[in-house]
């Protein structure tokens, strides 16, 4: 751990914690929020180890309420007691900018006892650098040697990551949560006489488990079936969104479930809470403790204890997702959803967001259809997704289905349509989700029809 954050343990917290106190004591409520992430890269490049680095970042977060007035300040680095003075000083003076909602501005009540979460995984921290290096130097052979038209691997390696975090509040919450993960990667570039294309993955763990024969061929595999695409007619098609795709589609509409969202009249789903939004097969709930989970997390950002959350169920919306500010808004209680940075104000956000496999195979999906699209990827999420609407037009790649069987690979193309309209027409579900990339866990699904641009 760097010097700049050799402070950060629990002790040193209430240290810290008790000397706001002590300097604010005209304050109603005070909150200290830490949290520090650590992250350790091997790169390779032409069979050595192109760079090695290690990189920590983090520091407190304080909220001092009075009135109804949420003051706000921040700092990296606290190693005198003329550091404390000026946290304290800053969210004193932000409060003279803030507007009173007595009501609504409030810390969550103790709920446990003090609590320190130790999820760290030995077998991660007992990895040697040797071994990690060797990992990821195999990595880059194995992509090197599975074709002859693999030309170039830009990048190849491997992150180990940590993450602390806790809290302490004017009301009795004191906890603490410890983790870490492991993240691998590689990217390649793919040559033939008619066409260069580029393909890049990851996989991400919370266990020390990684086969990479299996990351290396899906990698290669990928890229070497772009080099022979051909484009498609313009059309309506039955479609089948990959895990992969169904993961970006939901995703770019995670805000929609926000009850901030909702309140600031920004998502499509207000007022539809207890409504039927998608098809009767469509299961979505929210686990922050989940045995796949890579966001798993015992408290959110305001220290409230996490808990199982039903969005949806056979397709009827039954619930947003809340903080203590937006619940108290409507007289319930936060789903423990708040979300920060030690420099960041309260926001809403999920845990591990899940919708809930089917019992089919891909293959068997892909068997309905005798004339549409496979979509592996989508891109452009950014610009081609409205919230407010729920119109998307996204670039998007696949593969050409002919008579229930994958025909061959497409070029890119844009597919476009409507949130939900995407989530009602969903016919079938997979059970092939999977579960190294996000914290958002979808399987493939049959779509009824979307629109396709070559």
């Amino acid at each position: 751990m760097s010097e700049s954050n050799s402070f950060i343990n629990m002790d040193r917290i209430k240290e810290i914690y008790n000397d706001i106190k002590n300097k604010s004591k005209d304050i109603d409520n005070i909150e200290i929020y830490m949290s520090v992430s650590g992250e350790e890269e091997f790169t390779v490049r032409e069979k050595d180890l192109d760079k090695y680095t290690y990189a920590e970042s983090g520091g407190i977060g304080l909220r001092l309420i009075k009135d109804g007035k949420v003051g706000i300040s921040f700092t990296e680095r606290i190693d005198s007691n003329y550091s404390i003075n000026n946290l304290v000083e800053n969210a004193k003076n932000s409060l003279n900018y803030a507007v009173s909602e007595i009501e609504y501005n409030t810390l969550i009540e103790k709920d446990e006892d003090e609590k320190s979460y130790d999820m760290i995984n030995k077998d991660i921290v007992n990895i040697p650098n040797d071994k990690l290096k060797e990992i990821s130097l195999s990595i880059e052979d194995k992509l090197y040697s599975l074709d002859s038209r693999i030309v170039n691997v830009p990048s190849a390696g491997l992150a180990r990551y940590n993450f602390t975090k806790c809290i302490i509040n004017s009301n009795g919450i004191c906890k603490e949560e410890k983790k870490n993960s492991i993240s691998y990667y590689g990217e390649v570039i793919a040559k033939d006489s008619n066409a260069i294309k580029t393909f890049f993955d990851v996989y991400s763990s919370r266990d020390s488990f990684f086969d990479a024969d299996i990351f290396t061929k899906n990698i290669v595999n990928n890229v070497v079936s772009k080099l022979s695409a051909k484009p498609i007619e313009s059309g309506k098609y039955k479609t089948v969104f990959t895990s992969k795709a169904m993961r970006t589609m939901i995703g770019a509409y995670l805000g929609l479930f926000s009850s901030e969202a909702v309140q600031k009249k920004l998502s499509l789903f207000q007022g539809k809470l207890n409504e039927q939004i998608a098809s009767g097969i469509i299961n979505i709930k929210d686990i922050p403790m989940y045995d796949k989970g890579l966001a798993n997390t015992n408290f959110d950002g305001e220290g409230s204890k996490t808990k199982d959350l039903n969005i949806i169920t056979n397709g009827v919306l039954n619930s947003y997702l809340y903080n203590n500010y937006t619940a108290r808004k409507e007289n319930r209680k936060t789903t423990s959803h708040a979300s920060r940075g030690f420099k960041s104000p309260i926001g809403i956000s999920c845990h591990n967001f899940i919708l809930e496999d089917g019992n089919n195979t891909q293959e068997e999906l892909i068997s309905q259809i005798q004339n549409g699209v496979l979509v592996n990827s989508l891109t452009g999420t950014h610009a081609g997704v409205n919230a407010i609407s729920g119109d998307f037009s996204l670039q998007a790649e696949g593969v050409k289905i002919e008579n229930g069987k994958l025909a061959y690979t497409t070029s890119p193309f844009i597919v476009s349509g409507n949130i939900l309209d995407f989530l009602n027409n969903i016919e079938m579900l997979a059970n092939d989700t999977d579960y190294h990339h996000s914290s958002i866990y979808t399987p493939s699904a049959l779509i009824k029809e979307l629109s396709f641009a070559s």
